[in-house]
């Protein structure tokens, strides 16, 4: 069996860990470019705020999953980085209080997607 044959869901883990990734750089890249020519942008860095603290906490505990009993030791820093996660995805306001601000704005402009 080749690489390209073994640990599928760990490949596929990658895969969307990327995509999430560059998604999030075009959302940081428009946000920036719009901040820049002085637009408010609320509900959008609302998304950035809860779209990069869960996709950071799936890809850390994929990586973890992916180790078995090692990727829960100290020994690698994944723990330290969940914890860090953890905290991030609350400081600044949950992601539930995001996302009911983007709600809200999204139902006030009449803008359903």
């Amino acid at each position: 069996m080749c690489i390209r044959d073994s640990r599928q869901a760990i490949q596929w883990w990658i895969a969307d860990g990327t995509t999430k990734m560059h998604v999030l750089r075009l959302m940081l890249i428009d946000a920036a470019a719009r901040v820049k020519q002085g637009e408010r942008l609320r509900s959008e860095l609302s998304m950035i705020k809860v779209f990069a603290t869960e996709m950071a906490a799936e890809i850390v505990d994929h990586a973890m999953q992916s180790l078995g009993g090692m990727g829960m030791t100290k020994e690698i820093p994944l723990q330290a980085m969940a914890n860090r996660l953890r905290v991030w995805r609350v400081l600044e306001g949950p992601s539930e209080v995001h996302r009911q601000l983007i709600a809200r704005n999204r139902l006030r402009a009449g803008v359903i997607p």
